[in-house]
């Protein structure tokens, strides 16, 4: 829990200063790349964990993403000082999260038995971005058999289910005592 509010507050931090700066897109298109350095094995992480080279953390980062935009650097270089390299992946996906919420652009997932067409899907992402009061969505099928039929949608915390399965539960909360569940 710790570490997701960590990572939310240096997300938020830096949105608000790349707002500040007008370098939002800029700087969601740089965290895609450091969310692959940072959430896959790399020698740069191993390095930056090294304790031995407490010393060089700043210069390696500063020589090695010299390109990125300053905010960045200067963020990631808080993190690392502050010994909070895991929390990086978890801090590129609140960003996003904060910037699509910007856009009026709600990312979730459907879950369904089988795959959903693309057409299928376009018309679910149609019907909840007007119930949910974003824009447009940006919807994920994943299978999960255990929803039996139906499908099942999942936009920032906030679900609406119509599965089988659902349906089956309710019936069986209206219809078995409480003392017999």
């Amino acid at each position: 829990m710790k570490n997701s509010r960590n990572a939310r507050r240096y997300a938020e931090a830096l949105y608000d200063v790349a707002r500040e700066h007008g370098h939002e897109e800029q700087i969601e298109r740089e965290l895609l790349a450091i969310r692959q350095v940072f959430s896959a094995p790399s020698e740069l992480v191993d390095f930056l964990q090294d304790p031995k080279q407490w010393m060089n953390r700043s210069r390696i980062i500063k020589s090695t993403l010299m390109t990125f935009s300053s905010e960045l650097v200067k963020l990631l270089l808080i993190m690392v000082e502050d010994h909070a390299e895991q929390d990086v992946p978890g801090m590129v996906d609140h960003y996003t999260y904060l910037i699509n919420e910007a856009r009026c652009i709600g990312v979730g997932k459907v879950y369904s038995v089988a795959m959903l067409t693309p057409r299928q899907l376009e018309d679910i992402e149609a019907h909840f971005a007007e119930r949910f009061g974003y824009k447009r969505l940006a919807l994920q099928n994943q299978i999960d058999e255990r929803i039996i039929g139906g499908f099942k949608v999942v936009i920032n915390n906030r679900v609406y289910d119509a599965s089988l399965k659902a349906k089956l539960e309710d019936v069986r909360r209206k219809f078995v005592p409480l003392y017999k569940r």
